[in-house]
């Protein structure tokens, strides 16, 4: 009788060890049709593993426009091809790097959404798996339109330049942006002495996100920044709390007057240290960002700035207020949609407009501000706008509800 009872307790391991087996092929199998469904929407860098009714994943949207929209796709792809999915945890990433978590639940056909920075859980259950689709080296070839008016003249209405500038740009490793960008004149009524009529070069750097979690985000970049500076810079960011950050930002950078006397070239000119530290509040029932900063800017002078920007979904629009070196200067920007809600990469190289058109409007009242360019700062990226990789939880999380549940499109 024992010999029987231990002969069934085998067979019954055996099965259960069988059925465990089973199981695993069969979710390792539809983890990897999920990654092919999703990979024909355009995302890349996917990594998926699926727990009962919830699909863990994360991946590098390249395709939608804004923060939002990728999320959204990759929920309705899924769930359409695999209704009795439920539940996500999807990590967001950009250039590789983890930005976001999105946590997603279906409830009696509505969808319940968060969207914080505590990814920790899902990156240590997706940390074995491979990516899929890599979005290593692949190159953006994005055509940016630069247009300027200067209305201080006396003699004529105003000045103008229109201009191109193709930002050739890839993602190089984990956290790395490498962009080249010449500047085009196209058009222009300008003074002799405007750069603006000459090649320049625009954001040509090297980029680095070192750290992204739930309270720091570091980089740190060099090359150029400005078409008139070159230099490095680093910028430290701590998420304090929800919708509020605090962030400083330093570099040193050094000048070039462009001449024409032998060609199209420049020379060598002053170097300069600025820093500028920030706060950043955003708050979601008004969807008002708010932020203020002070310190040191691009040409040595000392002063604050104050930004006021209204989001309306895809849409940012602003005012800011400047106090520098005695003198004061009022304007607005704004950043608006331009390129198509989904620009898919099917090549190894892409050509496209950009997301968003983004400019900006400076009073510059005295002579004195226009001459020693007073209040000036510098991008790294050529997109850096108030709409584009704006990764404020509130904000992503407030369309990702509104679009799963159909009030938003």
């Amino acid at each position: 009788m024992k010999y029987l009872c231990g002969e069934y307790r085998m067979y019954r391991y055996i099965i259960c060890l069988f059925m465990l087996t089973i199981a695993s092929v069969s979710g390792w199998a539809q983890d990897t049709e999920i990654v092919s469904v999703l990979k024909t929407e355009g995302f890349e860098d996917i990594r998926a593993k699926t727990i009962a009714d919830t699909l863990y994943l994360a991946i590098e949207d390249r395709a939608h426009r804004g923060t939002f929209r990728g999320a959204v796709a990759a929920i309705r792809q899924v769930t359409d091809a695999y209704p009795e999915i439920q539940g996500f945890e999807m990590v967001l990433t950009d250039y590789k790097m983890p930005q976001l978590i999105v946590h997603a639940f279906k409830r009696e056909g509505t969808w319940d959404v968060s969207v914080d920075r505590q990814m920790e859980q899902a990156l240590e259950v997706l940390r074995d798996i491979k990516p899929q689709a890599a979005s290593t080296g692949k190159i953006d070839i994005t055509v940016f339109p630069m247009v300027s008016l200067v209305n201080n003249k006396l003699d004529h209405l105003f000045d103008y330049s229109v201009r191109l500038a193709p930002a050739f740009a890839a993602t190089l490793w984990p956290g790395a942006r490498l962009t080249l960008q010449p500047i085009f004149p196209i058009l222009y009524r300008l003074d002799e002495y405007d750069t603006k009529r000459f090649i320049q070069i625009g954001n040509t750097n090297l980029s680095q996100q070192i750290l992204s979690n739930r309270h720091w985000h570091i980089s740190a970049a060099a090359g150029f920044f400005h078409p008139e500076r070159a230099g490095i810079q680093a910028k430290v960011t701590f998420h304090a709390i929800r919708n509020l950050d605090f962030s400083l930002d330093a570099g040193y950078t050094y000048g070039f007057n462009y001449t024409r006397s032998k060609g199209i070239g420049f020379i060598r000119g002053s170097q300069q240290f600025n820093f500028m530290a920030r706060a950043c509040y955003y708050e979601p029932h008004t969807r008002l960002q708010i932020e203020l900063q002070g310190g040191r800017f691009l040409y040595g002078d000392y002063g604050g700035r104050l930004d006021v920007i209204r989001h309306f979904g895809e849409y940012a629009i602003g005012v800011y207020g400047i106090y520098t070196g005695g003198e004061y200067n009022v304007g607005f920007d704004f950043a608006i949609p331009m390129g198509g809600k989904r620009q898919r990469r099917n090549a190894f190289v892409r050509l496209r407009l950009p997301e968003y058109f983004a400019a900006e409007y400076s009073m510059q009242a005295y002579f004195r501000y226009w001459e020693e360019k007073m209040g000036q700062g510098y991008s790294t990226q050529p997109d850096q706008n108030a709409a584009a990789h704006h990764w404020e939880p509130a904000f992503v999380e407030e369309y990702v509800r509104k679009m799963l549940n159909g009030t938003f499109k």
